[in-house]
């Protein structure tokens, strides 16, 4: 049973990018781990981790296949930005599985997904935007057919025809009673997640973590807040990325930050952007901070 808190969304439209606001009441904890199973005979299990070079992307790939008897194949991709890793320790955000619209509530964390889009008449997006914060669509979870690993729940949007500067979902990591706050994410490195789309979507993303200058309530910018963000290529296959604070740029085209790299100290948002594509239709998982 989905969690009806506020959410709201402030939305900017402009060339390829959004800033967003949403917000609600508290979610509950939860933990969730990823295994692969094999069938009767004799099992082998092969782990890959990826590492990268700097600025270049690496991506791995790993199968687990069982001896005589049933086999089962998992295929798993790890994708890293320039001088990250394999993530040696995760806080989870939210794995999804209490199946509410709130995240997890740990580390201080008070926040609630949500949609928004450039508001393209005729076009749609599901689970759809709540832009007054009512509380009376609150964002819904997708049950996992057929599911990843112990993961049976993940967050998905999807929709088509948006043509400004197209549609979004995401959350706030602090918005206690509809209020947004600076949340403090210094100790961390950087964000990961699992990820994939369904079949027909757009293959590109973008992930766009906001901070002090990226959002109205930070007194940096106004109507032109251009958020730090990171480009991901996404496939039907279930990939892990493993983003560092410091790969993320803004868009250029709003106002610039105060400061040459995203203010972790102050964060506000993360949230995963399609710009006008035809189609898209995108599964996020196990979402965390890492070191």
């Amino acid at each position: 049973m989905a969690l009806c808190g506020l959410a709201t969304a402030a939305l900017v439209a402009c060339a390829g990018a959004a800033e967003d606001d949403g917000s609600g009441g508290a979610g509950s904890t939860g933990a969730s781990t990823t295994t692969a199973t094999t069938g009767t005979g004799t099992d082998t299990t092969s782990t890959t981790t990826a590492t990268t070079g700097t600025g270049t992307d690496t991506t791995s790939t790993t199968t687990a296949t069982t001896g005589s008897g049933t086999d089962t194949t998992s295929t798993t991709t790890a994708t890293t930005g320039s001088g990250g890793g394999a993530p040696q320790t995760i806080e989870m955000i939210d794995d999804m599985e209490d199946d509410n619209n709130g995240i997890l509530a740990e580390g201080n964390r008070v926040g609630y997904w949500y949609t928004f889009n450039d508001g393209t008449e005729g076009a749609e997006q599901m689970p759809p935007p709540d832009p007054e914060g009512t509380g009376e669509e609150p964002f819904t979870m997708t049950a996992l057919e057929p599911v990843r690993g112990a993961s049976t729940m993940a967050a998905r949007s999807w929709g088509s025809g948006f043509e400004t500067w197209g549609a979004a979902f995401g959350f706030d990591l602090n918005s206690p009673e509809g209020t947004k706050i600076a949340y403090d994410a210094s100790a961390y490195t950087g964000v990961t997640f699992w990820a994939k789309i369904g079949p027909g979507s757009a293959t590109s993303a973008q992930v766009m973590i906001s901070d002090r200058s990226t959002v109205p309530e930070g007194g940096v910018c106004s109507d032109q807040c251009d958020n730090w963000q990171k480009q991901i290529t996404l496939t039907e296959a279930w990939q892990q990325f493993t983003i560092p604070f410091a790969d993320l740029k803004q868009g250029g085209w709003g106002d610039p930050a105060a400061t040459d790299q995203i203010d972790t100290t102050k964060l506000y948002s993360i949230s995963f952007q399609f710009g006008t594509v035809p189609e898209f239709d995108l599964y996020i998982d196990d979402i965390g901070f890492y070191n």
